[in-house]
């Protein structure tokens, strides 16, 4: 009997990459032969981060997929049942809708459906299909109650799943992530790398609060010993697909990370480099040895060493040494303004190009400050408290 893996081994819908001139292009073939449609879109929603198309790539791919199933093509989908019947089949529930708990969480759905809509506004924008024969309105007509126009999927296009008799469904629970690392957490997972390289890649990301894409995306010409300075450059980094998604910048660091650096540099990277490529982080050891490391390698490799540290596994993500430094320079500013260190100053620092990217990050204030901040407060209080009363004593 053949199992579901199977059978997605066996299917002729399959994601495919192209490599061209140093970019990715994620491609949906039937029998090796690209999908048109679903290759324009994939290119256009690809442009700014090809991270992106590889997600969307696959979420469309297992649409595809079940569309297959049913002998179904995605340019005849007009009705909401169709989709409904494919929500079913994410959650694995078929024919039936009971309270159960899905193992898929409410978000993850979500993007699935996100990932539709857009391929459906797509083509009703480019007029790739045959018009919808239904009379009805969409979000785009919603003050248009008589439309004579035949609105292509629009059924699709305003499909929210909150409307869907699936909203009975008991959706599992947003797993919680830690999000900033105490002290002696750092310093626990860092003992428990088991190469220099591990320990300074965490290290990079609790000192300057790089995204994994960013870190994994230096080169060793982006690193200035002599400067103390790392240089985040926004590059494809088509071999291991580590993307610098915030702004272009240059980041000093302190001689300490310098000297991690060139250590790693000099006694790992210098026997690893097989390929002569110029990434600084690449792979020491099996067949993937001088290669670029991945993130998701890394990863792998972080909650090892935290779940040794005593942590649980599923909580590490490698995003908690941005949040940390974020964390750190917000506590800086507030306990010690002397410095002149800014919200500007710790925007630019991460990269950030709204200011109100902070709020994601940050604690809030800690009691210590809260008392440190009353204990300043109490004496212009009680001097306003003592200067109203003159004022009703002056008064009567």
């Amino acid at each position: 009997m053949v199992n579901p893996q199977q059978l997605e081994e066996l299917s002729p819908l399959r994601v495919e990459v192209a490599l061209s001139d140093g970019e990715l292009r994620y491609m949906i073939t039937e029998h090796g032969i690209p999908i048109s449609d679903a290759c324009l879109w994939l290119d256009l929603v690809s442009l700014n981060s090809y991270l992106t198309g590889e997600r969307y790539a696959y979420a469309l791919l297992r649409y595809f997929r079940f569309l297959k199933k049913n002998t179904l093509d995605y340019r005849h989908v007009v009705s909401k049942q169709v989709i409904e019947e494919y929500l079913k089949d994410l959650l694995g529930l078929e024919s039936k809708i009971i309270n159960v708990e899905s193992r898929m969480t409410f978000t993850a759905l979500n993007t699935y459906i996100t990932v539709l809509k857009s391929f459906y506004h797509w083509l009703e924008d480019e007029k790739k299909a045959v018009l919808n024969p239904v009379l009805f309105s969409s979000r785009r007509t919603r003050n248009l109650p008589f439309v004579n126009t035949k609105l292509l999927y629009g059924q699709v296009w305003n499909y929210t799943i909150q409307e869907s008799i699936l909203n009975r469904v008991t959706y599992r629970k947003k797993r919680s992530h830690l999000k900033w690392y105490s002290n002696h957490e750092i310093d626990t997972i860092r003992k428990h790398f088991p190469t220099i390289r591990d320990e300074t890649v965490f290290m990079i990301s609790i000192e300057t609060g790089m995204r994994i894409g960013e870190i994994l995306g230096l080169k060793l010409e982006h690193f200035d010993p002599f400067e103390s300075s790392l240089n985040i450059v926004r590059q494809q980094n088509s071999e291991n697909k580590a993307l610098a998604k915030t702004l272009e910048r240059t980041l000093f660091i302190n001689s300490s990370l310098v000297d991690l650096i060139q250590s790693y540099i000099h006694i790992e990277r210098s026997v690893a480099n097989l390929n002569n490529t110029n990434y600084l982080f690449v792979n020491l050891k099996g067949i993937y040895i001088g290669k670029p490391l991945k993130p998701r390698n890394f990863l792998r490799i972080l909650k090892n060493a935290g779940e040794i540290s005593g942590l649980e596994r599923s909580d590490i993500r490698t995003h908690s040494g941005r949040s940390t430094r974020a964390q750190q320079l917000v506590e800086i500013m507030r306990d010690n303004p002397e410095l002149g260190l800014t919200q500007t100053f710790i925007d630019e620092e991460m990269g950030w190009k709204s200011p109100h990217s902070i709020k994601n990050y940050e604690k809030g204030y800690s009691n210590r400050q809260k008392k440190k901040i009353m204990s300043k407060l109490e004496p212009i209080l009680l001097v306003k408290q003592a200067n109203m009363e003159d004022t009703d004593d002056y008064n009567n």
